[in-house]
C-alpha cells in the first residue's frame, strides 16, 4: 500500500513537472511582434481569381507556408469599414461593441455621428479641426488594450491606415498611437487620445511628401493591359474616375493633384497602399517593434483596395492592377519582418473588413437580377407613410443605413409594437427590400443561424440602432450607377479571407465556416493574453501548432 503511495506521488510529480514545463515553452515561445493586416473591401474570391498572376512573396507565400480559412464569413451586418475593423480585434459584434456603421443617427443630440468623432480631443500633425478622432465611441476592448494590460503597458501597439477609422478601432483605446491619412497636407496624423506630438521618424517621412511624388508618376498597368484578361473591357459603362471626365480608361494622369488640399487623390491609386507599406515598415524600424521578450502589435489596414473597387466595381482591370502591386507591397513588408523581427518571431494575420457586391448594372446586363434603391428618395416617401397611415408624419426621424428611426416620446404615448409591424409589413410591399424586422424583435428574439435576420440582429445595437431595420434583395444597392459598394447579408459582402502565418501557426487550409469574430480569441490565445472583453466567440484551434 505505501509503495502505491510514492508511486503515486512521483506520478504527481513527474505530471506537475511536465505541465509546467510546456507551461513554460508556451510562455517562451510567443511570438515578439504580431502584425495585423485588413485589405479593406477585398472579397474571397480575388485569392482565386488574381492567383496565377501573384508571385511568390506575398499572398501565395502567406497561403502557402500559412493557414488559409477559406470559408470565413462576417457574422453580422452593416459589412462596412466601421464596424469590420472593430468586430476583427474585439471579437464581437455591433450589438456588444457599438460601431454600428461608419456614421449613425444619435439620438441625444439629434444629428449623425461619425464612428471616431471625439470633440474632446486634438488632431495632431495638422490644423485641420473637423480632424479630432479617437476609440471613444468602442464599447469594447480590442486585442491591443488587452495586450498593453497584460504586459502593464510594456507591449508597444501602433494602428496604421489612410482612414482614420480603420487605424484607430484595430489599434484600441490604450495603443501608444494610431496614425491615418490627412488629405489635405498628404501627411500621416494622429490626436492628442494618444500622443502630444508626433513622434520624430513620422515627421521626416512625412517631410520627404511621398504623395507627391508618387502621383507624379500616373498610374499603368504594371503588365501588358491584353494579360489582364481575369478582368472585363478596360473602356466600359460600369466605372468612373474622378480624375478623366472622357473614359476611365489607362493611362491615368495626376499632374492637377500635385499640391496641398488635393493629395487626397492618392488614396484612389495603388499609391494609397504603397504609402501604407511604408508607413508600416518605418514604424517598424523606428519603434523597435519585435525587438524584446513583450510581444508587440501593429495592425495595418489597406484603404485603396476599397476606394478603388468603389469607383471601378470588383470585375475592372484597375481592381486587378491595385491586387497585384498589393501583391508586391506584401512581399516587401514580409521581407521587412524577417530582416528586423526575424522569420521565427512573429506572427501575421491578413483579413477583410468586407467584401464587395457587383455593380447592379453589370448584373443586369448579364441577365442577373439587381438593381439599385435611393434611399434618400425613400426617406420622402416614408414621411408620406406616415402622414397617410398615422396622421403624423413627425413620428418618422428618417431611415439611413437600412435603419429606420422614429420618435421616442410619440411612440411612447401610442402602440410602440402596433407602429413597428406595421411599418414593417408596409417595407417588405417596397421593391427592393427583401426582409425587415421591428426592434422587439432584434432586442429579445432568439435567431441563432446564419441567415439575414440573424446578422441584422448580430448588428443591432439597442442605444444605438434604430426602430426597425431592413434588408435588401441580393443584387440591389444604395448607390450611384456607376462603381459598387457593400453593406449587404449575403456572401459577396460576407465572405472574406483569413489567413494565419508564422511562429505558432500550422500549414493548411479549411472549407469549414469561421467567422470573422474568432481571430481575436485566436491570436490572444497565441499570445496568452486575456480575450478581449467583449468577445463572443472560441479560437480556432486548427490553425495553431500543437
Amino acid at each position: 500500500m505505501q509503495l502505491k503511495k510514492v508511486y503515486f506521488l512521483v506520478f504527481i510529480s513527474l505530471g506537475l513537472n511536465s505541465l509546467s514545463q510546456t507551461v513554460k515553452k508556451a510562455a517562451s515561445s510567443k511570438p515578439r511582434l504580431v502584425v495585423g493586416i485588413v485589405v479593406d473591401q477585398m472579397r474571397n474570391d480575388y485569392i482565386y481569381r488574381y492567383w496565377d498572376r501573384f508571385g511568390n512573396g506575398g499572398f501565395k507565400k502567406l497561403i502557402n507556408n500559412g493557414f488559409y480559412l477559406r470559408n470565413a464569413h462576417f457574422n453580422y451586418v452593416p459589412t462596412i469599414t466601421g464596424p469590420g475593423h472593430a468586430s476583427i480585434f474585439t471579437g464581437t459584434t455591433p450589438k456588444t461593441h457599438g460601431i454600428i456603421a461608419n456614421d449613425w443617427y444619435d439620438r441625444t443630440s439629434d444629428k449623425k455621428i461619425y464612428c471616431t468623432l471625439d470633440e474632446n480631443v486634438k488632431p495632431i500633425g495638422t490644423d485641420a479641426k473637423e480632424r479630432k478622432r479617437s476609440p471613444v465611441n468602442l464599447l469594447s476592448t480590442t486585442i491591443g488594450d488587452e495586450l498593453k494590460l497584460s504586459s502593464n503597458g510594456r507591449s508597444k501597439v501602433f494602428g496604421i491606415s489612410l482612414k482614420d477609422r480603420s487605424a484607430i478601432f484595430p489599434a484600441g483605446h490604450a495603443a501608444d498611437a494610431a496614425f491615418w491619412y490627412d488629405d489635405s497636407t498628404g501627411y500621416f496624423i494622429s490626436s492628442s487620445w494618444y500622443v502630444k506630438e508626433l513622434p520624430a521618424w513620422l515627421n521626416d517621412l512625412n517631410a520627404k511628401e511621398l504623395s507627391k511624388t508618387y502621383l507624379q508618376k500616373g498610374w499603368n498597368t504594371l503588365k501588358p493591359i491584353e494579360t489582364y484578361t481575369n478582368s472585363i473591357a478596360d473602356n466600359n459603362t460600369y466605372e468612373k474616375a474622378e480624375n478623366k471626365k472622357e473614359t476611365p480608361t489607362f493611362p491615368y494622369s495626376y499632374s492637377n493633384y500635385l499640391k496641398p488640399g488635393k493629395y487626397g487623390m492618392i488614396k484612389e491609386t495603388p499609391y494609397g497602399n504603397t504609402i501604407t507599406k511604408d508607413m508600416a515598415i518605418a514604424c517598424i524600424k523606428n519603434e523597435k517593434l519585435g525587438k524584446d521578450e513583450f510581444t508587440d502589435l501593429l495592425t495595418v489596414s489597406f484603404s485603396s483596395s476599397d476606394i478603388i473597387a468603389h469607383a471601378y466595381g470588383p470585375r475592372s482591370v484597375e481592381v486587378e492592377d491595385m491586387y497585384l502591386r498589393l501583391d508586391l507591397e506584401l512581399e516587401e513588408l514580409i521581407k521587412t519582418l524577417d530582416a528586423e523581427v526575424g522569420a521565427n518571431n512573429y506572427v501575421l494575420f491578413l483579413t477583410a473588413d468586407h467584401g464587395g457586391a457587383d455593380v447592379p448594372n453589370y448584373l443586369k446586363d448579364n441577365k442577373i437580377p439587381a438593381d439599385y434603391f435611393d434611399e434618400k428618395k425613400f426617406n420622402v416617401q416614408l414621411k408620406e407613410y406616415f402622414q397617410k397611415t398615422f396622421n403624423d408624419p413627425s413620428i418618422f426621424i428618417l431611415c439611413y443605413d437600412q435603419q429606420v428611426y422614429l420618435d421616442e416620446d410619440k411612440l411612447d404615448k401610442i402602440n410602440r409594437g402596433y407602429v413597428e409591424k406595421k411599418l414593417c409589413d408596409y417595407l417588405v410591399t417596397v421593391d427592393g427590400i427583401a426582409e425587415a424586422y421591428p426592434s422587439v424583435a432584434l432586442k429579445n428574439g432568439n435567431f441563432d443561424g446564419r441567415d439575414t435576420k440573424t446578422l441584422i440582429q448580430n448588428g443591432y445595437n439597442h442605444k444605438r440602432s434604430g426602430n426597425v431595420a431592413f434588408s435588401l434583395k441580393p443584387g440591389w444597392m444604395d448607390h450611384e450607377k456607376t462603381g459598387t459598394t457593400h453593406g449587404a447579408a449575403y456572401s459577396y459582402d460576407t465572405h472574406v479571407p483569413i489567413i494565419f502565418y508564422g511562429s505558432g501557426i500550422e500549414k493548411g487550409s479549411s472549407l469549414n465556416y469561421y467567422k470573422i469574430t474568432q481571430i481575436a480569441p485566436t491570436i490572444s490565445d497565441l499570445i496568452k493574453i486575456n480575450y478581449p472583453n467583449g468577445c463572443i466567440d472560441d479560437p480556432i484551434e486548427k490553425v495553431l501548432t500543437k
